[in-house]
């Protein structure tokens, strides 16, 4: 850094009539005290030497090895060609910087009478400033805020690319933010502070007032989470400004007298002070709340019925994605909130309370919209639906998401068959706790071959529990000739394909085949806590992994270890 420093700093980068000993001085400090690597190769224009500036270590190395024969002939190359010259500035890190203590002294090596001598960098004469600006956008993408801060010391070029708000989603105020009021106060001072585009408000170890908040008011968010936090000292129209300047919003509610921050009063007054002119195109509002009551039966929700109706259509008719969970509305907000639907792309209904003509109500909507992709329900209940009705609504959508659903078992066959016909934009399944009347798992009563071509046409599919013998062995079966799957299980929550009781029963090789079709493949081997068994044999473990040397399509195998949850 020290070089860096003359070199940019013309009027210190000449060399004194005394073999530049000012100069080495400086080099002798950086070595001696701080225990930098140094190595200076160059040409003296007076003298017609080589001249060797290097630490002991550098210079024993460089002894020992062609290199420094390679270096001059190099330099004597260079001079012949009369070409103009450029200072290359390159540093590098050392792998041992404590070993370089001595600084050896000028070393003279005397070179060609005849040939011009001009000093020419070392390495090859390659600038990455000269890459087009599209391509660095590229390169910076794949690298996380933290890589991006040192991206923008670089030089002005790199700075300038680095600085486009797009390469910062995801930048989170640092912890030590979280943990001292003074390292916020003195984080909002710096450039950097105007970097943040997302904002995890919560589990701060000070009380927030609003001077805080006011920090993050013009900063222009990206998204914002609101959970775990005691926000009693600021003000509701501070908050609903903050929110109202993002694009995404998270608010999740715990209600428990210690631990419930923000309480359900402040996320309701949060909600009443967005403005009308707000950003927001994507709203979470999350209640969690384990304490059943004993008159209904169901988790106590948070209630939203004293929100007026109009505020509600002006919050929702800008949304893109909506979600709303554990809550209690009325039967006019619930009318409200399933006309906006149509212009949502992705919605999230769950352990939300519905009467059979509101559940028909909803289905309606979501088989006549067209811009809906994503569709998640919980703690509803499907039975009634007609049965065609229902299978042409759910295959509108991409992703299905339907948990704690009382469904019946002709209803489940005809989704999965409308998948089979192709006229399904279904890619992504997930169905957990799906139940009848009497409380028994219809996924098991599907015909196997219907389950197995069906599933195989999704790029995803979750389902909880075990599979009887007969529907692993024709899903596997069906895999191995070919599948759109992906994965087994979600991107984020994979099935592990050993906690499968039956999947010993399936052929090695099939079972190799169709595991090597996939993208992504996770194995447990006992490490799941439900399942602590791998119900793999030796002979399926041989096949997967000489398949897997030989044609396959894996990308990742994963592995869950019990003891600390690594995945």
């Amino acid at each position: 850094s020290l070089l860096q420093e003359i070199t940019r700093d013309r009027k210190n980068l000449k060399m004194t009539n005394n073999e530049g000993k000012d100069w080495l001085v400086q080099v002798k400090k950086l070595v001696e005290q701080e225990g930098t690597p140094f190595l200076c190769v160059y040409l003296d224009q007076k003298t017609r030497q080589f001249k060797l500036v290097a630490d002991s270590e550098s210079r024993k190395e460089l002894r020992e090895s062609e290199a420094f024969s390679e270096l001059k002939e190099i330099l004597s190359r260079t001079n012949e060609k009369k070409t103009k010259l450029q200072f290359y500035d390159d540093l590098c890190d050392a792998a041992d910087a404590k070993s370089c203590r001595q600084l050896m002294p000028v070393e003279s090596v005397k070179t060609n009478q005849e040939t011009s001598l001009k000093v020419q960098m070392l390495l090859p004469h390659h600038s990455y400033d000269k890459l087009p600006v599209e391509i660095l956008r590229i390169i910076f993408g794949y690298m996380t805020p933290t890589d991006l801060r040192n991206i923008l010391l670089v030089s002005q070029t790199w700075k300038s690319v680095a600085e486009e708000p797009v390469l910062w989603t995801g930048f989170d105020l640092p912890d030590v933010c979280r943990r001292h009021v003074q390292a916020l106060m003195m984080f909002s001072n710096l450039s950097l502070f105007s970097k943040l585009q997302h904002l995890a408000l919560s589990e701060f170890f000070f009380k927030l007032k609003d001077e805080h908040v006011e920090l993050f008011c013009d900063l222009g968010l990206s998204s914002i989470e609101i959970s775990n936090i005691d926000l009693s000292e600021v003000s509701d129209q501070l908050l609903g400004r903050l929110v109202s300047g993002c694009k995404e919003c998270v608010i999740k509610v715990l209600q428990d007298k210690h631990w419930g921050r923000p309480g359900v009063n402040k996320a309701i007054s949060i909600i009443s002070e967005i403005q009308d002119n707000s950003n927001l195109k994507s709203l979470e509002l999350i209640h969690y709340d384990n304490l059943i009551m004993m008159a209904t039966g169901e988790k106590r929700k948070m209630s939203l019925t004293y929100i007026p109706s109009d505020f509600l259509t002006r919050l929702f008719k800008k949304l893109d994605s909506l979600a709303l969970e554990n809550l209690l509305l009325s039967s006019d907000q619930l009318v409200l909130i399933f006309d906006h639907i149509a212009n949502l792309s992705r919605f999230s209904f769950r352990g939300i309370h519905l009467n059979a003509t509101q559940t028909t109500h909803l289905i309606n909507i979501v088989g006549k919209t067209s811009q809906l992709k994503s569709l998640s329900l919980s703690e509803v209940n499907l039975d009634e639906i007609p049965v065609m009705d229902l299978a042409k609504a759910i295959n509108k959508m991409e992703t299905v998401d339907f948990e704690d659903v009382l469904m019946e078992a002709n209803q489940i066959k005809e989704i999965l068959l409308e998948i089979i016909s192709g006229d399904s934009k279904m890619k992504n399944l997930s169905m957990t706790g799906i139940k009848n009347g009497i409380n028994e798992d219809n996924l098991f009563d599907i015909d196997a071959v219907v389950f197995a071509n069906a599933v195989n046409k999704l790029e995803s599919i979750y389902f909880d529990g075990d599979l009887p013998e007969t529907m692993i062995k024709e899903m596997f079966q069906v895999m191995s000739l070919g599948t759109n799957l992906k994965t087994l299980g979600t991107p984020s929550n994979q099935i592990a394909v050993d906690t499968f009781y039956h999947i010993t029963e399936v052929d090695p090789q099939v079972l190799a085949t169709a595991l090597n079709n996939l993208q992504s493949v996770r194995f447990d081997f006992g490490g799941d806590q439900e399942v602590n068994e791998c119900f793999l044999s030796v002979a399926q473990m041989q096949a997967f992994f000489k398949q897997l040397s030989l044609k396959t399509k894996v990308k990742t195998i994963l592995r869950k270890d019990f003891y600390d949850f690594v995945v």
